[in-house]
Order: C-alpha cells, then structure tokens, then sequence
C-alpha cells in the first residue's frame, strides 16, 4: 500500500495525520509535557514556537507529518517529522521523525507501547506513500533511551551513530 490513510483505529486507540488547526492546543499540551520529561527541561518552552511548527506542516503536508494518537478523544501521543534530501546529497528522499512521545501516564499502561507502535507506523506509511528511502529517527530526549531503543530494533531500526552533548554551563 503506497496511500496513508489519515485515520486508523485499532482498539480503544486511534491515531490521524493532523490536518486542522483545532489540534493545535492538543499538539502543545502533549509538547510541552514531552518537554517537560526530556533533557532539554531546563529551556523555558514555547507554546508558541510549537504553534508556529504545527502551522508550517499544515500548509506543506507533503514534507510534513504531524500524527496524533488517541485514547477515545483524549490525545496520549504525537509525532512530527519531515520529509527532505541529505543534506549535502540530491535526488533522494529522507523522512526525519523529529519528535515522538506517548503521554508518561500512557506509558505506564499497555496502551502506551501500542501507541509508539502506532504513531511509528504511521511514520512510515507517511514517508512510503512520498517516497521517502529512509527514516531518521532522532532520539535526543534522555528518557527511556533503552526502551526506546528496544522498539527501535524491533521495528527494524538500525544503529548508525549517536547522540552526544557536552554541557557548557553548571548543568550535567
């Protein structure tokens, strides 16, 4: 199958490709709770830079993704990605899974895993139906890195480097 299909239910979850503005509070909330787990807690969070990068991908849904799952109407996850060349190459296309998170309460349940499982899926069908070569999946959040890296390889994700910062502040 070569076609995304925008809504896909699969139990009590549901996950859609965000094509309305009317999501745009959900995506924030879910936003800034990711923000609020990650590494990068300590930088204050702006609402409105994630209003700004949810508006960009609703006028040019062809090199953007943004996907939503959901518990009944209740938004537990998100995932936003990309679609462009390497950036010193031409002629072929990678997507980029910027940001993913399922909701810390989500994760806690079964419910959590399956939507990951979900939003990666939709990931996918994304970036075949535009013709993308590869994913990038960029993990760069500091939580749950082994568990992320588990659903990863399961998935068919390979290594092929790292992450590595080096703080120039008081900050380890």
């Amino acid at each position: 199958m070569n076609k995304f299909d925008a809504r896909v239910s699969r139990g009590s979850l549901n996950f859609r490709v965000v094509t309305d503005h009317a999501d745009i509070p959900d995506l924030v909330d879910l936003a800034r709770e990711a923000h609020g787990e990650s590494r990068f807690s300590y930088i204050p969070f702006s609402a409105e830079k994630v209003a700004k990068i949810a508006k960009l991908a609703l006028k040019d849904d062809k090199r953007h993704g943004i996907f939503i799952a959901a518990r009944g109407a209740v938004p537990i996850g998100f995932a936003y990605c990309t679609l462009g060349e390497y950036h010193i190459g031409t002629d072929v296309l990678i997507a980029t899974i910027h940001n993913i998170n399922v909701s810390r309460e989500a994760r806690q349940r079964l419910a959590g895993g399956r939507a990951a499982l979900g939003l990666l899926n939709g990931v996918k069908s994304w970036a075949r139906a535009r013709g993308a070569s590869e994913i990038l999946f960029h993990v760069t959040s500091g939580s749950e890195l082994e568990r992320t890296h588990r659903l990863a390889k399961r998935l068919g994700y390979a290594t092929i480097g790292g992450s590595y910062v080096l703080s120039l502040n008081s900050r380890s």
